[in-house]
């Protein structure tokens, strides 16, 4: 039987890296894989390691009928470690499937051992409850937040860098 994975992968090998080995992004030393796809909610969840960005990806449940969505929509999805904006991908020859930008260039990484590595931390975190403020951050006693409106934590500081990175991708 020929998965949902594996025609992720396939389709990505096949039909958009093609497009992408001449773009200066490109890392020679990184390949098409697929990272630690697991049943979520419903859905396969993994991260897809290319030579050019590294995403988090949800491949549609039997209950997900998302082929009527225009590419680039947006759609939120929760996770034990909070939501996030995950957008919706169309590539040929597979269903579409929605995706979030971890690294829109992989270009720091020297290996495929690494990148996969990284993914599977990331993955990780994603996946642990953070609903403890003190577990969350660790450090939020410790910031300043007087004349705010509302208290800033690192993790929030972060997390807003984040969707502004995402935005900008």
């Amino acid at each position: 039987m020929y998965s949902a994975i594996d025609r992720l992968v396939t389709s990505y090998r096949n039909r958009v890296e093609p497009r992408m080995r001449d773009l200066p992004v490109y890392n020679t030393a990184l390949k098409v894989e697929a990272v630690d796809f697991e049943p979520y909610q419903g859905r396969m969840c993994g991260v897809l390691v290319t030579p050019w960005c590294m995403n988090l990806v949800l491949l549609p449940g039997k209950d997900d009928d998302w082929a009527w969505l225009a590419p680039g929509k947006k759609i939120r999805v929760a996770f034990p470690a909070g939501e996030y904006l995950c957008m919706l991908s169309v590539v040929e020859g597979i269903a579409p499937h929605l995706s979030l930008p971890l690294f829109t260039t992989v270009q720091d990484f020297t290996d495929q051992e690494t990148a996969c590595r990284v993914a599977r931390e990331v993955l990780g975190q994603l996946h642990q409850d953070t609903t403890d403020p003190a577990q969350a951050d660790p450090v939020a006693s410790e910031l300043d937040n007087s004349g705010l409106r509302r208290p800033l934590s690192r993790r929030g500081l972060l997390r807003g860098w984040f969707a502004s990175k995402q935005g900008a991708a």
